[in-house]
């Protein structure tokens, strides 16, 4: 049964069909994530001019594959609002999650998105599944044993149509009028055949019987492997059944668009059931736990977040468009105002801090950590390391390592030497990955806030690290254009650590992460 704190979404479609029969409805399984106790959920909203963009999801604890999944979708998919802008008027893209089942072996989570311009509005949504027993994220495909029992699925949302909202044959939509044209042909050619003499009614009966048996035996047996599963959900793109949850029936409750539906008007959604015996002849054992899961409501030993920064937003850079915003010779008096600059975009940089300077501007490292940002290591003071002697140099990292350990607990995971300086001394004794940069603005030099901006503007793509120094006010200035214009162009502001996806080691010099 379901827990007290399990929302049920009821959605029925009112009023009468032939023969005075309300048409059958699908009571969904759906867990919003302030439900959960403990469960941390994070939500932002970036504001500007041309567009408004706004995302909440639930923190699943650090690390966890299905926070880094569900967060990439997300930005994937506002990549390619933004990319699509046209015209006057602001666009809105709203996005969310909630959970349709949380188990520890099992966690699905609904992607739902409504983007409006002017009086349009579009509704997209979708499901996607944490399997605890190989730590991977599947798509709504690895709930069926194989791509039959996917086909088969599609032909009873097509009975649930044509039997009770008489939905003609050549009018049922998409995929679904497709899989049931395809189940009519391939009935009429068994009945051909039967009639031809080629197959009697007891061989036809004992042929029956043997894919029966079949399916019972391979129902658990999860065919779709992870690679599979992807590439059979590519070729159902369109599906409803993209957005899959359970009923507390036992059975599927599959949304539709009520436009698809006959006599729907009214409603924001239609869902139609799949029963439960339906149901159990085409899922696969992964769908069997996480239909346990769903009924059972959240289970309270599943790993949550905390709300830790460290957990902030893991994004797959190899998928999207990241570039790392990173700056250099502070924390100073004008590093808060670039936080608050940051905030605004939900944007992550990274600061390649002096040690000196930590000690003399202890809130503003912290407030570095506490928001999300990273931390660098950029010497103790300034100095050219490519002169200094092996252990000098040892001593000066870690020098500095300290005293960022000793605000934030940890130490920076990579360092940036000044002035770019090095050489092979450097390379074996810094005991960090070496980050330099593609993108120099040159800010240090110029001062000049327009030029500063205009040139990360033009200069950054995809995987680029882009130099600022946080200690001139002109470059702080710069920051509200280069992220205004970087986000409209659909980029996402990431660490140095999150562009490389950890592939990062000590004493290798990196330039940019571009992905050719």
């Amino acid at each position: 049964m379901l827990s007290v704190g399990a929302a049920l979404e009821l959605l029925l479609v009112p009023g009468c069909h032939a023969g005075g029969h309300a048409p059958p409805y699908a009571e969904a399984i759906g867990i919003p994530p302030e439900e959960v106790p403990g469960l941390t959920v994070r939500e932002h909203t970036v504001e500007t001019e041309h567009s408004v963009v706004g995302y909440r999801y639930p923190l699943l604890g650090s690390g966890h594959p299905l926070s880094e999944e569900v967060r990439t979708a997300m930005a994937e998919r506002q990549t390619a609002f933004l990319e699509e802008l046209s015209g006057s008027g602001r666009p809105e893209l709203r996005q969310d999650v909630s959970l349709v089942a949380a188990s520890t072996e099992v966690v699905g989570a609904r992607l739902t998105a409504v983007s409006t311009a002017g009086m349009r509005a579009t509704r997209e949504a979708s499901t996607l599944w944490f399997d605890a027993d190989t730590g991977r994220v599947l798509p709504w495909t690895a709930l069926f044993r194989d791509e039959a029992a996917v086909e088969r699925a599609h032909v009873h949302l097509a009975d649930v149509l044509r039997e009770h909202y008489h939905v003609p044959l050549a009018e049922l939509p998409g995929v679904i009028g497709e899989a049931a044209v395809r189940a009519r042909e391939e009935a009429e050619a068994t009945d051909a055949g039967s009639e031809d003499g080629s197959e009697s009614p007891d061989t036809a009966g004992a042929g029956a019987r043997a894919r029966a048996e079949a399916a019972e035996e391979t129902a658990r047996s999860g065919l779709l492997d992870a690679e599979r599963a992807r590439e059979v959900a590519e070729a159902w793109d369109g599906s409803p059944l993209e957005d899959l949850a359970f009923s507390t029936g036992g059975g599927l409750a599959v949304r539709m668009d009520p436009t698809q539906v006959p006599g729907a008007g009214g409603v924001a959604e239609v869902v139609l059931p799949v029963g439960p015996e339906d149901a159990e002849e085409v899922l696969s054992e992964l769908g069997f736990r996480a239909r346990e899961a769903a009924l059972s409501g959240p289970d309270p030993d599943v790993p949550l977040g905390d709300g830790s920064s460290d957990e902030r937003d893991t994004l797959d850079c190899g998928r999207l468009k990241c570039v790392a915003l990173t700056f250099d010779d502070g924390p100073g008096e004008h590093t808060d105002a670039l936080m608050d600059t940051l905030g605004e975009y939900d944007a992550t940089a990274t600061f390649y801090v002096l040690g000196s300077l930590v000690d003399e501007f202890p809130e503003a490292v912290e407030r570095m950590a506490a928001e999300g940002h990273e931390l660098g290591n950029h010497t103790w003071d300034h100095d050219d390391l490519s002169g200094k002697s092996a252990e000098a140099i040892e001593s000066d990292m870690a020098r500095t390592n300290r005293a960022v350990r000793d605000v934030i607990g940890s130490d920076p995971p990579s360092m940036r030497p000044p002035y770019g300086a090095l050489n092979g001394t450097v390379r074996k004794n810094v005991g960090l990955p070496i980050i330099l940069w593609d993108v120099d603005t040159m800010d240090w030099r110029s001062r000049d806030t327009h030029e500063v901006a205009e040139y990360a503007i033009e200069h950054s793509t995809s995987g680029s690290v882009v130099l600022f120094h946080d200690i001139h006010e002109s470059s702080v200035r710069a920051i509200p254009d280069v992220l205004t214009e970087l986000h409209r162009q659909g980029f996402h502001f990431v660490s140095v650590t999150e562009l490389f996806d950890g592939t990062l080691e000590p004493g290798d010099v990196y330039t940019d992460a571009r992905h050719e």
